[in-house]
């Protein structure tokens, strides 16, 4: 099925490659934000930064939405009732389409609210792509945020973020390891996923926090362990990781231990999603560690921090 995705505007390319990531469509086209790529799966629970997601139905020139309603055969999907939503028109209203397709239906019923046949049509560079409500991404990881879990940690990840990182190595089942576990933010979203997560740290009060973490979200897929990220040697279907990098560990000790880390993870896995601050050489260490950088996107946090989210093989 062809389906329309919609992509936070927050971060376009970071949204388009999760949903690629899962998708994995032959071939794909990216409108605004709006991704139109085949998809046999529904993503609802997955996605972090895709706020919905729409059966494809049309695409047409502004001008030529008229006679394309006209044409197509709107009884084909509908149900019940309907209703129609419209996003970033100038020229045309909800109740100007809305009427054009409902002397288009044999039985036309309109219920605003809860309708059966949700359909939407977005105006974005003077061209229509017309689409039926799939659903709604999840939004439950909202109240996954650091803050409202009963052991938090300020650095880490927003779930939404967190979720984009697993989902980048496009995983569908398997284990994901995190070998700087801390609180168990990566953890949490990919156990939820319904993936076997595993997480590592040195240190045990943030391994504290991470099995509290993890018994209040009734996740019995996820194990922790004390172990060295730089002296990995279980093998994990896919590492994704956001390693320490406050200001006490700049400079050559960092670096350092994110080459330890990149030569020992080589190890035990080819898929890895990898997180580091931008004021690190970080091409220079992935280069000399033997990955190969294959997507690369950049999420401003504050003045002093942007991160750097990596895709290597």
């Amino acid at each position: 099925m062809k389906q329309i995705f919609v992509l936070s505007k927050e971060n376009i390319g970071l949204a388009k490659a999760e949903a690629l990531s899962l998708a994995k469509p032959q071939e794909y086209e990216l409108i605004g934000n709006l991704l139109i790529a085949e998809a046999k799966k529904d993503f609802s629970r997955r996605l972090g930064l895709t706020h919905s997601a729409y059966m494809f139905l049309f695409r047409c020139r502004e001008e030529e939405l008229p006679e394309k309603i006209m044409a197509y055969d709107w009884n084909r999907i509908y149900r019940k009732n309907f209703c129609v939503r419209v996003h970033g028109s100038r020229k045309f209203s909800e109740r100007e389409i809305s009427t054009m397709v409902w002397k288009q239906l044999e039985n036309p019923k309109v219920k605003l609210s809860g309708s059966g046949t949700r359909i939407k049509f977005f105006f974005e560079g003077g061209m229509v792509i017309a689409g039926l409500f799939l659903y709604d991404a999840d939004k439950s990881q909202l109240k996954r945020k650091a803050h409202m879990r009963p052991k938090l940690h300020p650095t880490s990840l927003h779930p939404s973020l967190a979720k984009a990182c697993i989902n980048l190595t496009g995983l569908e089942k398997g284990t994901v390891l995190d070998p700087f576990c801390g609180s168990g933010g990566i953890l949490i979203e990919a156990g939820l996923m319904g993936l076997n997560a595993v997480g590592y740290d040195i240190d045990d009060e943030q391994l504290k926090r991470a099995e509290i973490n993890l018994k209040h979200y009734g996740l019995k897929n996820c194990r922790l362990e004390k172990k060295d990220a730089t002296a990995l040697e279980s093998k994990a279907d896919a590492v994704v990781t956001d390693p320490p990098y406050g200001k006490g560990s700049r400079g050559k000790n960092l670096e350092k231990l994110y080459m330890d880390f990149l030569w020992s993870a080589r190890k035990i896995t080819g898929n890895m999603v990898v997180i580091f601050p931008d004021f690190i050489d970080y091409r220079q260490i992935i280069e000399k560690s033997g990955w190969k950088i294959k997507g690369e996107f950049r999420v401003y946090i504050h003045k002093s921090l942007t991160r750097i989210i990596l895709k290597l093989i």
